[in-house]
């Protein structure tokens, strides 16, 4: 009985004991707390979503690890957690719900939506900081929105970086895979890459949705294909495009920040599939810490969170740590400086609610904006309210994810070796990268575009008069058509150089009867209706047709010519042509002159200039013609006449030198002046002839059509009294071919290059242009373009005279060379009056 009393009063007492110790406890830590000011924060975010359960948990880990380290401090963030479900409007609706319950000191938006403009309005009002872990879209301007803070790059650095790596690999064309929603839709506005095509998905697209849109991408050229969406769309999408051989050599693959950032995370089914995609994401510089804080991490919610098991902690996971940090150390600074503030409340009236606003939120923001430190992520520093990542890293996945570069505004794409900037100036964007290991395992740059083994359907001009330029002829018994010329020999040749193979067949373009169906321009525009891939004959290259084709490079002489039978060479009289009458008769003039001067100044005192009058004109007439050929022997005594023999030497030697010229460019050229209306020029079918006959100056020419070289030479032969014509204007080609049947008969006169010769046409936005223009110029730098010119002009010698119309060989005229005379008349006049002074002078001396 005692030792029953005694057990009861023994478990009344511990009883009481253990009630007194917990009271006190519960004393003291009430105590505690009331000395710790709540700073409240609010959080929302899209609970099911890779970046909505990695910022949580780093958000809960960062409050953890910086208490843990800063016990002391009088103040304590306490998150109040949203779940978004990825809506815009319950964003907002969950923001309102945060801000009627609680007495919030700021709100973290962990979500890419349209919703985050509204926010920075209800910050605005209710002034408090919205802090949104994504750039918003559209930007927004600080100074308009200055309780917004933003972290991470707008879609302005995305679009330069996507430039730069296609810049790098010379892509000039890139595909845009992506996912159209408000966060993703914005890339197309802001891509400084020319979008070839774009494709939008759905995050509700199902699977045969998705290989729909994947087979009309492989139909295209294009074979850079640019895809930003989210981590869970991407991977399905890639998962199909291996399925599809989307993911073999000669494709190329980039992916943005937005899955990039999540490939750490992906399954590695997605990452078998991925191989060689290049990504680029923001870089955070490998630290201890950031090795510390990736085991914590993945230790925690390992422990906490099946459903984290399989991810790795990214940047928005790093970014949001910081944040939180900055964050808690700006709410210890508000509360040290300006303790009475944070107990200070608000209510506004919202239309369909009432919200409590902090009246610290002013001094809260002040203090976040101006916080300096070294986080996780690097130096930690918010400029005009955000937090921009300086560099970017350029990732190629191969059995794992590395880094082959990076990338920053300043610089551009750089090296690994950073410290060798300064060397790489000059470097190629392409040299900067590590080496890349493309889809199918080949480290060879995709060109960017194929044609999928496709066969290009090229028309080609038929019933061309000149054979040699382009034919189509048709075996009547198999109905087989071949096309030959020269045009088609550089095609082949071009399409034989380059690094791959490239399949056509030649279609004529022919009506019923065999004959070209329609002019140039028609056939031209065969391939801008797609009826045709390419052209391949002697279309000329002009600026109007550009709107609708492109052209290569010309594999031809650019310009148009005219031709004119060459000049009649027997007659006997040809020596005199080359000066005009007028001009031989005031020579001939000048000659008898100075002999005579020579001959008056001489006389008195030179033996050879005496004798009998007979003698003395044969003298006269001797010497003064002598000097045409500088055949004179004579000695002259007087200063005088030697002047004027000098004198006249230099005006015969500037005649004959001028006849000689003349005569010579008259034996190989003959001008002519179509000013007549009697006068008729001959051209080619199809050729544009107004601008040739302006640019040529003729005057009023009557124009006549013809179609082969044949044809040509039998109206140049009759000329334009007999039904011919004068001369033909045409391009360049036409003429050497004319020219290199009838070398003796005919000449060009005249050239000029306003035609841009012949091109192959290709659809706008072909990549064959370029590469088929690089095989042309390399065709002509080894000279094999010439050797099939000879091949099909059969000659090898130039047919150009190389003179146009203002050089065109014409008779001197008086007019050319009238300061001549007047110098040597000049001379011997003043040599003549000189020595009648002197004689007069001595015959007044003598009396």
């Amino acid at each position: 009985m005692d030792f029953t009393r005694k057990a009861k009063w023994t478990f009344v007492l511990v009883t009481i004991l253990f009630s007194l110790v917990q009271s006190s406890s519960a004393n003291h830590t009430s105590v505690n707390d009331t000395s710790i000011e709540m700073i409240h924060v609010g959080l929302i975010l899209d609970a099911q979503s890779w970046v909505g359960k990695i910022v949580d948990s780093c958000i809960s880990l960062a409050i953890s690890d910086f208490y843990s380290r800063n016990r002391h401090y009088q103040t304590k963030l306490i998150v109040h957690t949203r779940d978004s479900e990825g809506d815009s409007l319950l964003v907002l609706s969950q923001a309102l719900v945060l801000l009627e319950n609680f007495k919030l000191d700021a709100i973290i938006v962990a979500e890419n939506s349209a919703a985050v403009k509204i926010l920075a309005e209800l910050g605005s009002r209710v002034k408090i900081p919205i802090i949104s872990l994504f750039a918003a879209v559209p930007s927004l301007s600080f100074s308009e929105y200055p309780y917004l803070i933003q972290i991470g790059q707008d879609e302005s650095s995305q679009a330069k970086v996507i430039a730069a790596i296609a810049e790098a690999f010379s892509w000039r064309s890139v595909t845009l895979i992506y996912e159209d929603n408000d966060p993703a839709r914005p890339i197309l506005s802001n891509a400084n890459t020319c979008f070839d095509q774009h494709v939008a998905l759905l995050a509700s697209s199902t699977d045969e949705e998705i290989v729909e849109q994947l087979r009309n991408l492989m139909s295209l050229q294009t074979t850079v294909l640019l895809v930003h969406m989210s981590p869970t769309l991407a991977s399905r999408l890639f998962l199909n495009a291996r399925r599809l051989g989307m993911m073999s050599q000669g494709y190329a693959w980039i992916t943005t920040d937005m899955i990039t950032n999540f490939m750490n995370s992906m399954d590695s089914s997605v990452i078998e599939s991925m191989q060689g995609v290049v990504g680029f994401k923001p870089h955070i510089p490998a630290s201890k810490e950031l090795r510390k804080l990736a085991i914590r991490w993945r230790s925690k919610n390992l422990n906490e969170n099946q459903n984290l098991e399989e991810m790795e902690i990214n940047v928005y996971g790093i970014w949001s740590y910081d944040m939180v940090w900055a964050v808690a150390t700006a709410a210890e600074r508000v509360m040290t400086r300006y303790p009475h503030i944070l107990h200070q409340v608000t209510r506004m009236n919202m239309n369909f609610t009432t919200i409590r606003s902090s009246q610290s939120g002013l001094v809260f923001m002040d203090e976040i904006l101006q916080s300096r430190f070294k986080g996780i992520s690097g130096g930690f520093q918010l400029t005009n309210g955000r937090l921009i990542p300086k560099e970017f890293e350029i990732v190629n996945v191969f059995k794992g994810e590395r880094i082959i570069g990076y990338w920053n505004p300043g610089n551009g794409i750089t090296s690994l070796m950073k410290q060798e900037n300064h060397n790489e100036m000059n470097s190629t964007s392409s040299s900067k990268l590590e080496s890349v290991i493309w889809p199918g395992g080949t480290m060879n740059i995709p060109r960017g575009w194929s044609l999928h083994g496709k066969r290009l359907r090229i028309g080609v001009p038929a019933n061309n008069g000149f054979r040699e330029i382009i034919s189509v002829t048709r075996d009547p018994r198999t109905n087989e058509t071949t096309v030959t010329g020269y045009c088609v020999d550089v095609f082949k040749e071009a399409v034989q150089s380059l690094g791959y193979e490239v399949h056509y067949d030649f279609i004529p373009f022919e009506d019923a009867s065999g004959k070209i169906a329609g002019t140039y321009d028609d056939l031209i525009l065969q391939v801008y209706y797609k009826n045709y891939d390419a052209v391949v004959g002697d279309t000329t290259i002009l600026a109007r047709r550009f709107q609708y084709v492109d052209f290569t490079m010309p594999f031809t002489d650019i310009g148009i010519g005219t031709v004119v039978p060459k000049i009649n060479k027997k007659s006997i009289w040809i020596f005199l042509m080359p000066l005009s009458g007028d001009l031989w008769i005031t020579t001939a003039a000048f000659f008898i002159l100075t002999g005579l001067v020579v001959w008056f100044i001489e006389r008195p005192i030179n033996e050879e200039f005496q004798g009998s009058p007979c003698e003395q004109i044969g003298m006269i007439f001797w010497y003064s013609f002598s000097t045409l050929v500088f055949a004179h022997k004579e000695k002259l005594l007087s200063n005088l006449s030697k002047f004027v023999v000098i004198i006249w030497v230099f005006v015969v030697l500037i005649i004959t030198s001028s006849y000689t010229a003349t005569l010579a460019s008259m034996l190989t050229v003959q001008q002519i002046e179509l000013n007549s209306k009697q006068d008729y020029v001959g051209y080619h079918y199809g050729f544009v002839l107004s601008r040739a006959v302006s640019n040529l100056n003729f005057k009023n020419p009557r124009l006549k059509p013809y179609n082969s070289p044949e044809e040509y030479a039998d109206a140049l032969g009759r000329g334009s009294n007999n039904g011919g014509v004068s001369a033909i204007i045409d391009e360049i080609p036409y003429l050497k071919v004319f020219l290199a049947k009838y070398p003796s008969d005919y000449t060009i006169i005249k050239s000029m290059t306003t035609s841009g010769g012949f091109g192959f046409v290709f659809p706008k936005g072909s990549p064959l242009v370029q590469d088929i223009s690089s095989a042309i110029m390399r065709l002509r730098e080894e000279e094999k373009l010439q050797l099939v010119e000879n091949k099909w002009f059969n000659s090898t010698e130039s047919i150009f005279t190389d003179q146009d119309t203002r050089s065109n060989p014409s008779r001197l005229n008086l007019h050319s060379f009238g300061g001549l005379f007047l110098v040597t008349g000049i001379s011997s006049t003043s040599a003549l009056l000189l020595c009648l002074f002197q004689k007069s002078r001595a015959i007044i001396i003598r009396m």
